[in-house]
């Protein structure tokens, strides 16, 4: 049970940290802000149509962004501080409605190595075909 616990919490930690477009930070560059806007948040809908899942983990794949705002938010409040980031930043909020499993497989071909492009570094994701990185 608790290797089945460590797969999902790593899969769930590598989805709503990462993905292709997703730029990495210097210790210069980084702040906390940026950290937070810089996490995705996922959905469970297409893997899990009952809600079992998102009731199981208090809706942290889709309210991940709101954790990282402020982490002493209580998961019963999460999604009215996810609503609330939203609707005032809807040009920076970073949501991925792709399929659980689609998103992995995408993450785990296209998220390797990193490589710097002007003060950020970026995914290497060239030689991964397009159709893999594409939603």
């Amino acid at each position: 049970m608790s290797s089945h616990i460590h797969i999902l919490s790593t899969k769930n930690d590598r989805l709503q940290h990462t993905d292709v477009d997703v730029p990495h930070f210097t210790d210069d560059d980084h702040n906390f802000v940026r950290g937070a806007f810089h996490t995705i948040d996922r959905p469970y809908d297409k893997l899990d149509p009952w809600g079992a899942i998102d009731f199981l983990h208090h809706k942290i794949g889709s309210t991940h962004v709101a954790h990282h705002f402020d982490s002493t938010i209580p998961h019963y409040k999460a999604q009215a501080a996810t609503d609330a980031i939203k609707e005032n930043f809807p040009e920076i909020y970073l949501y991925d409605p792709t399929p659980i499993p689609e998103a992995l497989w995408r993450v785990c071909k296209g998220c390797a190595a990193v490589e710097k492009r002007g003060d950020y570094y970026i995914w290497n994701n060239e030689d991964v075909k397009e159709e893999l990185l594409e939603v």
